[in-house]
């Protein structure tokens, strides 16, 4: 069975078909929120790119409908396409690639059938690609995907698809482990005295290179903070994962994850503070080579298993 998605029953003309681009995550990190902004932040499943109706690439970062003289220079969102005066996505993650001179998207089948198959027309695999081609605008929204032979990518989707392969190779590569939260004093804690805190299997991963037709991206991650929550609106953080407590350090405060805690765990639940620590990244992206070279950043973050942690008061005899 061929594997073409098939297209919802209703195919909303509307031009916001894309801005909702969505970040996955190929490594065990989680995102946050995609940055809002021009094609330089389409990371890393939507490369925004277009083709006019002469099927040419409009320029990077252009936001307004190619339609007959390319694109401008804003970064002001993402890049529409256009269809007879129509505004359409450049690039939908369901239907794939808008070709303005057909009014349809292609998208290439992610497991094609073995050669030989009727759907490859009696073309040889290794003389182009079967694509899933969707016409919102003559009906292809509602009839369903119509399997397509074609020779070469459709409109800019070769090197858009390059350069996204890429950044996305680059991101595979980087493991952030999970991390989880140490404190000191491991067993109970002391009102008003210092509580040393640190993350273990916390490293920030080395730089990552990947490369794709000519296009390398490098990804470098730094840490941002480590973010201690306690539950109960009580938190702190640290520029670093902490430093480990060593009992030769006796009754110092930790040089750069520390706490005090002002209140005993008494009145929370089962009588301690059930807390998690968060390891919050910058990860650079530096795209060199293919049709839009550039830099940015996205944040990535991970979050421990929950632990949890007794203080006490100390109660003086006179």
């Amino acid at each position: 069975m061929l594997n073409a998605r098939k297209p919802a029953r209703r195919f909303a003309v509307v031009a916001s078909l894309s801005a909702g681009v969505l970040l996955s995550s190929a490594v065990s990190a989680t995102a946050d929120e995609p940055p809002s902004g021009g094609a330089e932040q389409c990371f890393p499943n939507v490369i925004c790119a277009g083709a006019n109706s002469g099927g040419k690439t409009p320029a990077p970062g252009s936001t307004k409908a190619s339609g007959g003289g390319g694109g401008g220079g804003s970064d002001s969102g993402p890049q529409l396409c256009s269809y007879h005066g129509v505004p359409w996505a450049c690039y939908d993650p369901q239907w794939g690639w808008f070709d303005s001179g057909e009014g349809c998207y292609f998208r290439e089948l992610d497991d094609p059938p073995a050669a030989g198959d009727p759907a490859w027309e009696n073309h040889d695999p290794k003389d182009g690609a079967l694509y899933s081609k969707v016409c919102p605008q003559t009906g292809g929204g509602q009839d369903g995907a119509q399997i397509v032979f074609l020779a070469t990518a459709p409109g800019g989707a070769a090197t858009a698809l390059d350069d996204s392969r890429a950044v996305e190779e680059a991101k595979k590569k980087l493991v952030f482990g999970q991390p989880v939260g140490r404190v000191a004093p491991g067993g109970t804690a002391v009102v008003n005295s210092p509580v040393w805190l640190w993350a273990d299997n916390a490293a920030t991963p080395e730089p990552k290179t990947a490369a794709v037709h000519g296009i390398s991206v490098t990804v470098t991650p730094k840490l941002v903070e480590s973010y201690w929550d306690f539950g109960n609106d009580l938190a702190t953080s640290c520029a670093t994962a902490g430093t480990p407590y060593d009992p030769k350090y006796g009754a110092a405060q930790s040089p750069d994850c520390g706490f005090v805690f002002k209140a005993a765990s008494g009145r929370q639940k089962d009588g301690v503070y059930n807390a998690t620590v968060t390891m919050k990244w910058e990860v650079a992206v530096a795209v060199v080579g293919g049709p839009n070279p550039r830099t940015f950043t996205i944040p990535m973050k991970q979050t421990s298993p929950l632990f949890t942690l007794k203080v006490a008061e100390v109660q003086v005899l006179n």
